[in-house]
């Protein structure tokens, strides 16, 4: 019964969820002047049962490739996510899936606000800025990226490979190529590859050309 009641609101829910967004109001009806507030007893889900399918909804969406499967993807973990994040107010995970489905949603407002309530939550939710840190870096936004990324490694992820070649990636962005190497390094530590190891090759080389010609121009002077 709990099963089939989960799938029935799916539909109920997302329109609900997009007017609280969009609105900024609560779970509502407005009707010739006349609000109607409608009840939702989130008491009698299993908050379980419905994760695990929220997950798995979270898996097929990055492993689909078709745009059409992909928004109704979206819709149904917007939908199943919120109502996680209403049973429990307290969870980190359920506001970054939301933080990053209104990503993929191109909502940056409300992408941007369940990442914070997600890391105001649990301070050291090292996944929490890791997630935040991709928003910003999507959006060529790197200190800012760098930012949340080194609050990502500090709060844990001084192992992650994507975090570490992402830092990379960043200072290599802003042109600070000691640094990405530095970083790229500890990626491969964790995982080698020939692409980052020839990324590594080419940055070193150019550092050392520029240090001959820093060196060279020192001599002229």
């Amino acid at each position: 019964m709990r099963s089939k009641f989960i799938r029935e609101m799916h539909r109920y829910i997302v329109t609900l969820v997009l007017l609280l967004f969009i609105c900024n109001s609560c779970f509502s009806v407005q009707q010739g002047g006349v609000q109607y507030v409608i009840p939702i007893d989130y008491s009698i889900i299993d908050e379980a049962a419905l994760n695990n399918e929220a997950e798995s909804l979270f898996s097929s969406y990055m492993a689909a490739e078709d745009e059409k499967q992909k928004k109704i993807l979206l819709e149904r973990m917007l939908s199943s996510y919120s109502i996680l994040g209403n049973i429990d107010k307290g969870n980190p995970l359920y506001f970054t899936r939301l933080g990053i489905i209104f990503d993929k949603m191109g909502r940056d407002r409300y992408a941007k606000s369940n990442f914070c309530r997600a890391t105001n939550l649990v301070p050291d939710y090292a996944y929490g800025f890791n997630c935040y840190g991709d928003f910003f870096f999507e959006r060529s936004m790197y200190i800012k990226a760098l930012r949340e990324y080194m609050r990502a490694y500090n709060a844990g992820y001084q192992n992650n490979y994507d975090t570490l070649y992402q830092i990379g990636s960043v200072y290599e962005k802003l042109g600070d190529f000691t640094s990405a190497v530095g970083f790229y390094r500890k990626a491969s530590a964790v995982k080698s590859s020939p692409e980052l190891s020839e990324k590594i090759k080419n940055l070193e080389e150019l550092l050392k050309n520029n240090s001959i010609y820093d060196e060279q121009r020192g001599m002229r002077k």
